[in-house]
């Protein structure tokens, strides 16, 4: 397929094109806890440290003192929440600010948007539609499930994969890699994109160890990129 005269813009979706979703997680978690009886209260700053792993990295980390059966029965007992649980997050989540601006003028100057995500595909449908920002996205890949821990996973050998396989037999201008974890950066420069890392200030993560082309804080400095 020939897209030569085409730029491809590849997000992450957490912590990059929604805000606030991390309010809902510490609301799940907590409810996880009351209901098998433990004696645990997550907090917002705790979440937003572990922000991008898997629920069983979270209660891994929030009850280190349990077990694989433990932690594995927490996150069914999360999955046992459905529509309950996507109401709690429906209530939080927000479109980052100038996401949609910013996708819009991406799309409205013929370029194209995707998103590869962390989250199943089922999820990362549901989570872009409660942003209303579906109409701006070409194509949402979901990559992964909540079932193993993402700790000292190479996610970005997984992420260029996707990407590579997406990329197979098309001719991109050039192809840009918007996210805000270092797996994210890692697999951006393994294909050859110009790689953003999104600093979002009120998240704990060092920029400083992250070899992004450039590093920002407001989405819209992305279209630089159509200049």
């Amino acid at each position: 397929m020939d897209n030569g005269n085409k730029i491809l813009f590849a997000w992450d979706f957490h912590g990059v094109l929604e805000k606030n979703n991390e309010k809902a997680v510490r609301e799940l978690c907590n409810l996880v806890f009351d209901e098998l009886k433990i004696n645990r209260k997550i907090t917002l700053q705790e979440v937003m440290d572990w922000y991008g792993l898997s629920w069983f990295d979270y209660f891994k980390l929030a009850v280190p003192e349990g077990n694989e059966e433990l932690w594995k029965a927490m996150v069914n007992k999360v999955r046992t929440f459905r529509e309950r649980g996507w109401e709690t997050i429906k209530q939080y989540i927000q479109p980052r600010d100038y996401a949609r601006e910013v996708l819009s003028n991406i799309k409205s100057q013929k370029h194209q948007n995707i998103i590869i995500t962390n989250s199943s595909q089922e999820s990362a449908n549901r989570f872009v539609n409660f942003v209303n920002l579906r109409d701006y996205i070409d194509e949402i890949i979901g990559i992964d499930n909540h079932d193993f821990s993402r700790i000292n996973t190479a996610l970005h050998d997984v992420k260029s994969q996707i990407l590579a396989e997406f990329l197979k037999d098309k001719n991109y201008k050039k192809v840009v890699v918007i996210g805000d974890r270092k797996s994210d950066i890692e697999a951006g420069k393994k294909v050859g994109a110009t790689t953003y890392f999104f600093h979002n200030l009120h998240f704990n993560r060092d920029p400083q160890n992250i070899e992004a082309d450039y590093t920002i804080t407001d989405l819209r400095e992305v279209l630089r990129e159509l200049e």
